[in-house]
């Protein structure tokens, strides 16, 4: 239930629940926690600080007046109603080995979720998202694409803001996948602005072949809180940023990277991003320009790995980028396979992952890994874990996975060329 319908439910008894749970905390106002702190004996708090946080309608400044005039601004500033929300209490209340960190992302395709795992939770996210299980348009799809619309802003009188032509993109979008492709995943979009969200919606709703069909795809169309703790398989984003933005609705987005940080991970699947790239990427929204690189980086990085994969390197280990991170083994077992007549590209970058070699056979891929002692002597659990990850992504992407020790390749060089010439010959 929520917090303001408990009293409908159950009594107001101290001590009542031996555990009370609060989910999505983030978005939890300290005020309405308390009855049902009262009524528990011990409490579990989840929820993420770089999500969402509830609306307060008091201002910040009557806040430090209460607290002040009832002389509670030294010993209780950290429970302002307006600044702080029930996580970030909870937070401060307890020792730091007692806050656990959920560290596997179940929910998102890698490419979706990696750029907020660098913007907002500093690489500390394992990618454990199982592939087979997400409902993409088609094989071989990106986790994210761009499609770009040159648009144009108008402040509405309802204020925010609204883009039209972006509107405009994204229904016909909306066609495309549903009715010209027959896409059969749960869908919606996402806005920073209402006005943007009523505007798709009626348009939407305007076009009845397309109303129809998507009504069965829990297809909504709606604001970044609307779809707090929400999902979906498809998602579009409008980020509405172009040519004649209001500068109210720019101070908006630049004081409110958290809202971005969900409205980008609502998608399992793919997400769709429906704008003008170049006002987005030449905004002053910082983590809007850099997201507009990084989608622009995946982009390349695919057409680097078609024309790397055709690519002869010659007999020797060739020039890294990254040299230091190269065993002589390794340099030792590359000429070994090139003078077998196996063409290995070393140090070949896969999503978020760089690995020893990458050999190719027609549309058969296959990776190479030579784990040296110093990897071994470290091996915990935690690598053992982000092993298990990467492999089983590597599988998901359609790669093969060859592992080899360096007492392996010291001790039966020529045996373990054999086991990946007969790989090729397969």
């Amino acid at each position: 239930m929520t917090n303001l319908s408990a009293h409908r439910r159950i009594p107001f008894e101290a001590g009542q629940f031996d555990l009370v749970v609060f989910d999505e905390s983030s978005q939890c106002d300290i005020a309405s926690a308390l009855p049902l702190l009262y009524r528990a004996k011990a409490v579990a708090v989840i929820g993420d600080p770089k999500q969402l946080s509830h609306i307060s309608g008091l201002k910040r400044g009557q806040d430090h007046s209460l607290l002040e005039k009832f002389g509670l601004i030294d010993d209780f500033m950290h429970w302002s109603y307006a600044q702080q929300f029930l996580f970030g209490l909870a937070a401060v209340q307890v020792r730091s080995d007692a806050i656990v960190g959920l560290v596997d992302h179940h929910r998102s395709h890698a490419d979706i979720i990696n750029f907020s795992n660098a913007e907002f939770y500093e690489e500390r996210l394992r990618v454990a998202t199982r592939y087979d299980r997400l409902k993409t348009p088609g094989r071989g799809e990106p986790g994210i694409r761009w499609i770009h619309v040159k648009g144009a802003c108008q402040l509405p009188p309802t204020g925010g803001a609204v883009n039209m032509p972006e509107v405009k993109a994204v229904v016909d979008t909306l066609r495309d996948l549903v009715l010209a492709k027959g896409y059969a995943g749960s869908l919606g979009v996402v806005t920073p602005f209402r006005a943007q969200a009523n505007a798709i919606t009626e348009t939407v709703n305007s076009d009845e072949e397309l109303s129809d069909a998507v009504i069965r795809q829990s297809f909504l169309a709606d604001t970044v809180h609307k779809f707090q703790g929400d999902e979906r398989d498809l998602m579009i984003f409008s980020p509405v940023v172009a040519q004649g933005v209001p500068q109210g609705a720019l101070a908006f987005l630049k004081a409110n990277g958290n809202l971005f940080n969900v409205a980008i991970t609502r998608a399992r699947a793919q997400l769709l991003v429906v704008g003008d790239r170049t006002a987005c990427a030449r905004s002053e929204i910082g983590y809007l320009s850099r997201f507009a690189s990084y989608v622009a980086d995946l982009a390349s990085a695919k057409e680097q790995e078609e024309a790397a994969c055709v690519a002869d390197l010659g007999p020797d280990y060739p020039v890294v980028s990254n040299p230091e991170r190269v065993s002589d083994w390794e340099r030792i077992f590359y000429r070994a396979l090139y003078q077998a007549g196996i063409r290995p590209i070393p140090q070949f970058p896969i999503e978020k992952f760089v690995v020893d070699f990458l050999v190719t056979n027609g549309e058969r891929r296959l990776v190479i890994e030579v784990d040296g002692e110093r990897y071994h002597r470290n091996w915990t659990g935690e690598l053992c874990r982000r092993d298990q990850l990467r492999n089983q992504r590597l599988f998901e992407l359609g790669y093969g996975v060859m592992r080899f020790w360096v007492p392996e390749i010291r001790d039966d060089l020529e045996g373990c060329v054999a086991q990946v010439c007969e790989w090729q010959r397969g």
